[in-house]
């Protein structure tokens, strides 16, 4: 049975995400009061499982847990009996622009070639220098495939858009697991009976007065302070106005943050497995210019029916005009490429995540601006004692993880409670 959501909280928490919940965990733990406000009509936020479009779970949007050994979710999946499936190191079947598979041979050059791209970024982000990636990485065979991959298809965001100081900044965390039954179905356990009011749009945020003010579509609430989870998306589009505005040194980080785009292409085929192997990344070897429009693709996740393919960046943005007939055609020409058009007798169906055109995101997960390092940091302070930035754009060397989003969503808990000394008098 569902709690009464309380009148007067002393925390008002803004977005039910990972991040979102965190912090309800938290504050209930600490025996502070708190009211959870979610615009869906669920809760999860980019942490989405799905099983009715194509009759099995896809992850709509995260998918990875990373850094499992001390990740809150790999604990949560193995209490919970999910099926975590290590993808630490996945075979990555490489193919040339002809579709031909890469020699062993071509495949060591190419994973020099990594390396090396990998090595100079780091080295340059390590020294303080922060310029675009694109400005230092050398001329190096299959070098485009690579800049694809870990561009558009990680970052969600091009090369030219990615700081060398962040690349170095953020944590390589292993190992890696993917959940057979959803991610965002292993997210959606934090759900403690939290008090949660869904379908409530936030309007404004007050924190002019002696504590905040929201308002919503469902009314306005009081209370001491809030915690604000939205993407950086959301905060960029105004959608929500604060009241006083935002200072310069604030709206100065949100300006140093940027929302990438990646979007997910499953296509579901008839059982058939198309010579790929389960759980292998499918990525072929482009032209220059093409760097940030190629199409790579997960094989089989876990065992299901599905490839999933990826695009990123710019070219996901304008992708994202388009139908989601004409995305879905894109990426299944690209997978035929790889094994030829026979793959077609074989499709049964496909869709396309849709994070660009979702007002509730306004894209997937954010980056850094080249020369804005340490734009997370300043978001993730305290404003006027009462109100707090939390989610995966102030989650440091975890951004743009689903654990990162959870702690940085706990530690936004620990920091606003502390500030109105919640611990010591809890509100209640």
């Amino acid at each position: 049975m569902s709690k009464p959501l309380p009148t007067n909280p002393a925390i008002v928490i803004i977005g039910a995400g990972s991040s979102g919940l965190s912090a309800a965990k938290t504050l209930q733990n600490l025996g502070v009061s708190y009211l959870v406000i979610e615009a869906s009509d669920r809760i999860g936020g980019r942490a989405y499982t799905e099983s009715n479009i194509i009759g099995q779970p896809v992850d709509h949007g995260c998918s990875w847990i990373s850094g499992s050994d001390d990740n809150f979710f790999s604990k949560l999946g193995k209490i919970n009996n999910f099926t975590l499936v290590d993808h630490t190191n996945p075979k990555i079947e490489m193919f040339e622009k002809n579709g031909e598979k890469f020699s062993q041979e071509k495949i060591k050059e190419y994973n020099k070639s990594e390396m090396k791209i990998k090595e100079i970024l780091r080295e340059t982000g390590s020294r303080g220098i922060d310029i675009p990636a694109s400005k230092i990485i050398p001329k190096v065979p299959f070098g485009e495939c690579f800049q694809n991959w870990e561009g558009a298809l990680n970052y969600a965001v091009d090369v030219d858009q990615i700081s060398t100081a962040e690349y170095w900044h953020l944590k390589d965390s292993q190992p890696s697991f993917i959940v057979k039954e959803g991610l965002g179905n292993l997210v959606a356990k934090l759900d403690d009976n939290f008090p949660i009011a869904l379908n409530t749009n936030v309007i404004e945020i007050d924190y002019s007065g002696s504590g905040v003010k929201v308002v919503t579509t469902n009314g306005t609430i009081l209370a001491k302070a809030c915690i604000c989870t939205v993407s950086i998306g959301v905060l960029k589009s105004e959608k929500i106005k604060f009241t006083p505005i935002l200072s310069n040194k604030t709206q100065k980080a949100l300006d140093g943050i940027q929302m990438g785009l990646l979007v997910k292409i499953p296509l579901l085929f008839d059982g058939s497995r198309l010579g790929f192997t389960e759980n292998s990344f499918l990525q072929y070897d482009i032209a220059e210019k093409e760097i940030g429009r190629g199409c790579y693709f997960l094989a089989w996740p876990t065992g299901h029916d599905y490839v999933v393919g990826f695009i990123g960046g710019r070219f996901a943005w304008d992708l994202s005009k388009q139908s989601e007939d004409k995305i879905v055609e894109y990426a299944l020409s690209k997978l035929a490429s790889l094994h030829g058009s026979n793959i077609r007798k074989h499709f049964l169906k496909g869709f396309a995540s849709d994070w660009a055109n979702n007002p509730l995101t306004v894209g997937a997960y954010s980056a850094v601006k080249p020369g804005c390092y340490g734009a997370r940091e300043l978001l993730s302070e305290p404003i006027a004692e009462k109100l707090i930035f939390a989610g995966e754009a102030t989650a440091g060397n975890l951004a743009g993880l689903v654990n990162g989003a959870y702690e940085s969503g706990k530690m936004a808990a620990i920091r606003i409670s502390n500030l109105i000394k919640a611990k010591i008098s809890p509100f209640n």
